[in-house]
């Protein structure tokens, strides 16, 4: 979808469902619509209104929602509209038993399967399962008055739903306007840009191939997770330690990292995605480097194991291209800073001889027994 449309070259592929209507009617899709049509059952009672009436309602979104799509969606009115309705219906029923228990079946077929889950939020991040936000906010707006004196906004239950599978930040506080917003994608990107958003404009200048986890930890750098930010993409260095928020890996954290760059890159959005991810991939070389970033605590590490983590890290660019680097300034004082001869020596007598308590006192002995002997080599010389 274009900062209001749909492109249809796109990384991942839906493994179980169809949202919107690009892949409708999909035979290998099929089996996931009476699972659809139940949840749309029980969401019916929540907005005190008929089919007839949602049927109603969705006819006022038809065109704009086809606008929303770059292709010509070669569907009836009925047809269009059935899907605006199911699958609208879904995604906010899906919400509600994600967040908030009473709202979920005794026999839930979908939450009842770990597997099923991630399937399916899996396929609600791939930018062509997407539906156009309004749709969905529409849908949400037409729960009756007791649901949404008790609900957060919508923006907000979303974000809870993907902050497990995904970046862990306690909150966002970038005022995000539904009105601009395209989709699911769009929205998780935005929720996780800086505050006051700022790009850098030229080109970047050549990165050090050497500068991995491994390099700036033995140049003394020491790794710690940002635990108290409010921007996902907030990295710093400084007092020779850089901060990184903590970032989970989880069986879909690849896919919705492909996709928002993807969106990034085909409606030449400011690129924090890209960047943030060049960034990373920089010192995630090797499972040596992911392994460090684990033990440090920056990343959150739920899929695989530390192979996994620095294959994710290394493939995830490839292809794509970008102007400019928003780590910039970061970067090069992370650079500068390994390149003096006398940090890396620092580090060196710190990791290998002052590591522990004794340790250091055997160095401290070496060296005071150095000193008597040359002191009593030096007064046999002033002796004779």
């Amino acid at each position: 979808m274009h900062r209001n449309q749909a492109t249809t070259e796109l990384p991942g592929t839906a493994k179980i469902e169809s949202i919107g209507p690009l892949h409708h009617g999909k035979e290998e899709l099929q089996a996931m619509e009476d699972h659809k049509l139940r949840y749309l059952q029980s969401f019916i009672p929540r907005t005190g209104l008929s089919l007839e009436d949602l049927v109603r309602v969705a006819r006022t979104w038809e065109e704009r929602a086809r606008s929303c799509y770059a292709e010509d969606i070669r569907l009836t009115s009925n047809e269009f509209v059935k899907i605006l309705i199911i699958d609208a219906s879904f995604l906010v029923e899906l919400l509600l038993r994600s967040q908030f228990d009473a709202y979920s079946g005794m026999l839930d077929r979908i939450f009842g399967k770990q597997k099923m889950i991630v399937d399916v939020n899996h396929d609600i991040v791939l930018l062509e399962n997407q539906l156009p936000y309004f749709v969905v906010e529409g849908m949400f707006g037409l729960l009756h008055g007791g649901y949404r004196r008790v609900l957060p906004p919508l923006t907000r239950i979303i974000h809870n739903h993907f902050k497990y599978f995904w970046m862990s930040i306690p909150s966002f506080s970038r005022s995000i306007s539904d009105s601009e917003t395209c989709h699911f994608v769009d929205l998780l990107r935005s929720i996780h840009l800086p505050s006051v958003v700022g790009f850098p404009g030229g080109s970047m200048r050549t990165m050090d191939s050497t500068l991995s986890a491994k390099e700036i930890r033995n140049a003394g750098v020491k790794l710690k997770p940002a635990d108290n930010s409010t921007c996902s993409l907030d990295i710093s260095f400084a007092n020779v330690v850089l901060t990184i928020p903590k970032i989970k890996i989880s069986d879909i954290t690849e896919t919705l990292y492909r996709n928002i760059i993807l969106f990034e890159q085909c409606h030449r959005l400011d690129a924090y995605f890209i960047h943030y991810m060049k960034f990373l991939s920089c010192f995630v070389r090797s499972p040596m480097d992911a392994e460090l970033f684990i033990d440090h605590g920056i990343i959150v590490n739920r899929r695989g194991n530390a192979e996994d983590v620095s294959r994710l890290f290394n493939s995830i660019l490839k292809e794509t291209s970008y102007i400019g680097f928003y780590y910039q300034a970061v970067y090069e004082d992370l650079q500068a800073y390994c390149n003096m001869p006398w940090n890396k020596w620092k580090a060196t007598m710190r990791r290998d001889y002052f590591h522990n308590p004794w340790s250091a006192a055997s160095v401290v002995a070496a060296i005071v027994l150095l000193l008597l002997t040359f002191i009593q080599a030096l007064c046999s010389i002033l002796a004779l």
